[in-house]
């Protein structure tokens, strides 16, 4: 059985990039898609709007407030559980024009649950114009809706390009690598990328390709980048779906016990 290892290349404070090695791909697009589709965040889901004079109809306004990331607490809730919590957050606004409507005007009835970033617009209004509303936020996850993705995040095979020193010019494809920050070994006959991202040979070694040219697939391992909207630390959004992928994994097999008992 091969031991699973995690290499972090770069962590930032809104992404991280690591190498994920001795799993099946299978088991990869299932991490992706669990980040992508399973991990809760909050976000509005309902609006109710008590005056709009702004030149935007109510969906449109609606549909804007639910698409700004929320902060979402993991100390406060399970979030790994495959059962969300039942708890709404009302974000409120009273406005007046002249004036633009900011993400950071909305007031939270839970201060751990409020805009990510304060200076997205939302609506401008004209003189006179009013706009009066309650937006409801909710857990919810995002295989629902869009709203609710922590994040993005996608993976490519980790390779090797391996570059012949029969090539004229060869120097110039390494040099290149290193310009793009990638790991390069030479021996007596080749020069050996390895691509923690992608690396794309120039037009005028296209010949070669699959000959002298050519790329070695290492098994088992991708290198996978995961960035968040800011609701969830980024760390915690891998955490999580991973845990959420363990609990899916054991309810599976216990119920494949109960149906065979």
């Amino acid at each position: 059985m091969k031991m699973v290892e995690i290499e972090i290349l770069e962590k930032r404070d809104d992404s991280i990039k690591f190498i994920l090695k001795g799993v099946h791909v299978a088991f990869a697009n299932a991490l992706r898609r669990t980040i992508l589709a399973e991990v809760p965040t909050f976000a509005v889901d309902e609006v109710e709007f008590y005056e709009n004079d702004s030149a935007l109809f109510d969906e449109i306004i609606a549909h804007r407030l639910a698409m700004i990331p929320l902060t979402t607490p993991v100390d406060r809730f399970e979030l790994d559980a495959l059962e969300l919590d039942d708890y709404t957050v009302t974000l409120s606004l009273e406005a007046e024009g002249p004036a633009i409507v900011y993400s950071g005007d909305l007031k939270s009835d839970d201060p751990d649950v409020k805009p990510v970033t304060p200076d997205i617009p939302i609506v401008k209004l004209a003189k006179g114009q009013r706009l009066v509303f309650n937006a409801y936020a909710k857990l919810g996850r995002g295989k629902d809706h869009a709203k609710w993705q922590p994040g993005f995040v996608y993976y490519k095979y980790y390779t090797k390009i391996h570059i012949s020193k029969e090539i004229e010019g060869w120097e110039k494809l390494k040099k290149l690598a290193k310009k793009r920050g990638l790991p390069v070994e030479e021996t007596d006959s080749e020069v050996i990328v390895t691509t923690i991202k992608p690396f794309y040979i120039p037009k005028e070694f296209e010949e070669y390709e699959g000959d002298k040219i050519w790329e070695e697939i290492v098994p088992d391992t991708y290198v996978f980048t995961v960035e968040t909207n800011g609701e969830l630390p980024v760390e915690e959004i891998v955490s999580i779906a991973l845990k959420i992928l363990m609990r899916k994994a054991d309810r599976f097999i216990n119920e494949l016990q109960r149906l065979a008992g």
